[in-house]
């Protein structure tokens, strides 16, 4: 029978044995991608190799005609850094140009970075109703619990960043698309949320041809600290004939706009489903703005309002308060098209705006609201 102390070599030898015995491969694995940095300079490569590196660093990076910068499925807490200036080949195609996707993702920029959509090579006057197809910019979809900051992005084709994920944080973005102005940019969207629970973006700035923000879905949503200027304001909507078609519990605030068809607007799709509820607009400063102030409408459909309201995406709990500023003088101060009994318990504060004129037009204006 083996002696006490046999025992006691054995179980000693046994220990020294797993104490030197290496980890497990995939513990290997991790730390080797825990503490790599991965500069690259080709889209393919970035996009091949994107799970080997804890850190991307995207240096002058020129995107293939018709290829999208894959950097989507990334393994989590990946940060991703743009460097220098990224551009993109010209084709005819729905994009998008970037996509990106993962848990606990952080996206940031190097000083000096910029994002060249250089979208004149697409810009036609037609945006995404005609032409030549356009791709979509910059796909933030299942981007969750993670952070886009300090990007500055040019001259996008059509639509630049486009949000469905959850708990997402952006901040201090840039999209430049004032060259579209004067030579055919349309439906250049800032930023287009849908799909989304949990969204916070502060202090964007925004020169484009269209929405400065247009929420088209979701819950949970707060803007503040906005610039916008040049496009068509600060929107809810369209709202219906989607997936989702539920808007609730948004925050837009603390924001300008200016030199745009409007300031801030809720768009109902006609004769569709879904609702509306419990947004808040508040301390927003208009300048500049040709249409409306505010615009309120149930009948909204591609290209012109039908002027009949349908009930079937009802506006409950909006808050308006602290709206001021100035409109042009063919512009219209308010304006309010709601359908019978579709938009109740609006609480409606502090609206000055001056220099447009009042609107004879508004249908069902709900209580305490004024047109």
């Amino acid at each position: 029978m083996p002696s006490l102390l046999s025992h006691l070599l054995l179980i000693t030898a046994a220990a020294s044995l797993a104490a030197a015995a290496p980890a497990p491969s995939r513990v290997s694995d991790f730390t080797k991608r825990s503490s790599s940095t991965c500069t690259f300079t080709e889209a393919a490569s970035a996009s091949a190799s994107k799970s080997d590196c804890s850190t991307i660093v995207l240096s002058d990076i020129e995107v293939p005609a018709g290829e999208t910068l894959d950097l989507s499925d990334l393994s989590d807490g990946t940060q991703v850094i743009f460097d220098g200036t990224t551009t993109f080949g010209y084709e005819e195609w729905k994009g998008p140009l970037i996509r990106i996707s993962g848990s606990s993702i952080t996206v940031t920029a190097n000083d000096g970075a910029v994002i060249n959509g250089d979208g004149s090579r697409w810009w036609d006057s037609e945006g995404t109703n005609g032409g030549k197809t356009k791709p979509k910019f910059f796909y933030a979809h299942s981007l969750d619990d993670s952070t886009i900051s300090g990007l500055t992005i040019k001259n996008t084709p059509v639509q630049a960043i486009s949000v469905q994920s959850n708990n997402l944080v952006i901040e201090d973005v840039t999209i430049d698309n004032s060259d579209g102005d004067d030579n055919g940019g349309h439906n250049t969207d800032g930023f287009d949320i849908s799909e989304s629970t949990y969204i916070t973006i502060t202090n964007p700035t925004v020169k484009n041809q269209d929405d400065c923000l247009a929420i088209n879905s979701g819950e949970n949503i707060y803007w503040s600290g906005a610039t916008c200027s040049g496009g068509h304001g600060l929107s809810i909507g369209s709202v219906g004939d989607r997936d989702d078609n539920t808007v609730k519990n948004v925050t837009i605030t603390d924001s300008t706009v200016s030199d745009s068809a409007n300031g801030i607007r809720i768009k109902t799709t006609y004769d569709a489903t879904g609702s509306v509820s419990d947004v808040t607009f508040s301390d927003i400063t208009l300048s500049g703005i040709t249409d409306y102030g505010v615009v309120i409408e149930q009948d909204y459909e591609n290209g012109s309002p039908t002027g009949t309201p349908t009930d079937g995406v009802p506006i409950t709990g909006l808050t308006v308060d602290g709206i001021i500023g100035s409109l042009e003088d063919d512009a219209v101060e308010v304006y309010i098209m709601c359908a019978e009994d579709s938009c109740t318990d609006w609480t409606w504060g502090d609206v000055s705006l001056t220099g447009g004129s009042t609107s004879d037009d508004c249908e069902n204006v709900p209580s305490g609201a004024s047109c």
